[in-house]
């Protein structure tokens, strides 16, 4: 499998509102892939946030029942032009499938997760505190904002900057998402 591509090209843009028509194509495209395994496909990251400036990386989250499973269909990923990269890329127990154009620019990121991984929950509660808090939302953008301009060539300098602040911004959602959705905690 693959070792993450410390600098592949990548741009930040402002929030296009025909991302989430891109998630629904690409959803409709794997789905066919994982069979009676899959549980769910969910549109994560930022491209899921209105208004939130993000790479054009559309980030799918796919709940399945067995995730060795995924693992048996790899090659039909492969086939529909995905790459898939293995469990330790990401780290956390996903299966972790791309799609990036020829130029290396990563445009689809698949995470699969096998039900019961609290991974999936951290995915979900990051996305939905940052859609309603407005000022964290804010926060977020100006983080990116920064680190991009610091590291406009460097994807790795990019994507270890905004990590503190992805933290912190993670643990309010964990304890917002205790009251606001149970179901979630």
């Amino acid at each position: 499998m693959s070792k993450p591509n410390k600098n592949r090209p990548y741009e930040l843009l402002e929030y296009n509102p025909e991302w989430k028509m891109w998630f629904q194509v690409r959803s409709e495209k794997i789905k066919p892939l994982f069979g009676d395994n899959l549980i769910s496909i969910e549109h994560i990251g930022s491209t899921s946030i209105e208004r939130m400036i993000a790479k054009p990386n559309i980030d799918i989250l796919v709940v399945v029942k067995d995730l060795d499973d995924v693992t048996k269909r790899l090659e039909s990923f492969t086939n529909e032009g995905y790459t898939p990269q293995g469990r330790e890329y990401v780290g956390g127990g996903d299966e972790y499938i791309t799609e990036d154009t020829s130029d290396g620019r990563r445009i689809t990121s698949i995470h699969v997760l096998q039900e019961g991984n609290p991974k999936i929950t951290a995915y979900r509660e990051f996305r939905d505190y940052l859609r309603v808090h407005e000022q964290e939302k804010n926060l977020y953008i100006e983080t990116k904002k920064k680190i991009y301009v610091e590291n406009t060539t460097n994807y790795s300098g990019y994507d270890s900057g905004k990590a503190e602040t992805i933290k912190a911004i993670k643990m309010r959602a964990h304890e917002w998402s205790k009251i606001n959705l149970p179901e979630l905690a």
